[in-house]
C-alpha cells in the first residue's frame, strides 16, 4: 500500500545492494538461498515440535497444557503462569524512590509530570468544537489517565475521589480525547523531557554531547554492561525511533 507503514511493500526495506549481494545478506541471517531447503528445514522443525508435544501429552509432562473441547471443537488449554519474581532492577528502583521521597500517591506523580511537561496539551478532541476551560480539561484528563494507567477503571476513580467529577463526565473525556495518536504525542513529550541532556539543560548545566555520552557509558559500565560508544549510539537511535523521540541532542553524532 503506497505511503503506508505497516502495510508497505516489504521490498522497500531491503538493502540497496540486496540483489548484487544476496548471498552475503542471507549468510548474515543464517538462511539458505534455496527456498526449498528453507521450507524443508521449517517443516522438519515443526514436525519434531509436534512429535515432542504428542509424546508429552501421553506422558503427562506438558506442564499443564492439554487438549480439551470448547463449543464442540478441539481446544488447546494452557495453564496460567505462576507469579514471577520481581526483577531486581525494579526492586532497586522502588527502594530508591521510597528512600528519596517516601510513599507518594501515583496521581501526585502524574500531576507533577504534567506540571513539568504540559503533556496534556497533546490531547486534542475528536469533536468539531470543545468549550471546556483548559484547567477543567486538564484535571479530568489526569483523572482518566490515572484510571486507565492503574487499571482502577473510570467508575472506581469517579466514586472514590474527592474531585467532584462524575463517571459520565470522565467517560466523555475518555471518548473524546484519549486515543492512540494523542497518547503517542503525550508519551513523546514526556520522553523528550526526561532524556539526560534535557534534564541537564533544565538544571542550567550545558554539557557537550560527547560528555553526556561519556556519562552514559560510565553509568552502564558501573552496572556491568560492556557498551562501546558506537553500540550505545546505535541503541540510542533505535530507542529514539521506537519511542518517537524528537531529538537525541547530538548523542547520535
Amino acid at each position: 500500500m503506497a505511503g503506508a507503514s505497516r502495510w508497505r511493500n516489504p521490498e522497500d526495506d531491503l538493502p540497496p545492494d540486496f540483489e548484487d549481494n544476496r548471498d552475503v545478506h542471507y549468510g548474515a541471517i543464517r538462511q539458505p538461498l534455496d527456498p526449498g531447503e528453507f521450507i524443508d528445514a521449517l517443516q522438519k522443525k515443526l514436525r519434531e515440535a509436534l512429535t515432542r508435544f504428542d509424546n508429552a501429552l501421553e506422558l503427562g509432562t506438558t506442564g499443564g497444557v492439554e487438549i480439551t473441547r470448547k463449543h464442540g471443537e478441539p481446544w488447546i488449554k494452557v495453564s496460567p503462569l505462576g507469579k514471577q519474581e520481581e526483577p531486581e532492577n525494579l526492586v532497586a528502583l522502588k527502594a530508591e524512590i521510597e528512600r528519596r521521597w517516601g510513599t507518594i500517591d501515583l496521581i501526585d506523580i502524574l500531576k507533577e509530570a504534567e506540571f513539568a511537561t504540559g503533556f496534556t496539551g497533546e490531547f486534542a478532541s475528536v469533536a468539531s468544537r470543545e468549550a471546556l476551560p483548559r484547567e477543567v480539561l486538564r484535571r479530568r484528563l489526569l483523572l482518566v489517565l490515572f484510571a486507565l494507567g492503574t487499571n482502577m477503571g473510570i467508575k472506581r476513580v469517579a466514586v472514590t475521589g474527592k474531585h467532584g467529577e462524575s463517571e459520565a463526565v470522565l467517560r466523555r473525556i475518555r471518548h473524546l480525547f484519549v486515543n492512540r495518536t494523542n497518547l503517542r504525542g503525550a508519551l513523546v513529550k514526556l520522553v523528550n523531557a526526561t532524556t539526560l541532556p534535557a534534564v541537564l539543560r533544565q538544571a542550567g548545566h550545558e554539557i557537550s554531547p560527547d560528555r553526556v555520552l561519556g556519562l552514559y557509558l560510565d553509568a552502564t559500565a558501573a552496572r556491568g554492561a560492556s557498551w562501546t560508544a558506537r553500540s550505545l549510539k546505535s541503541s540510542l537511535r533505535a530507542y529514539a525511533a521506537a519511542t518517537g523521540l524528537e531529538s537525541l541532542h547530538g548523542l547520535d553524532r
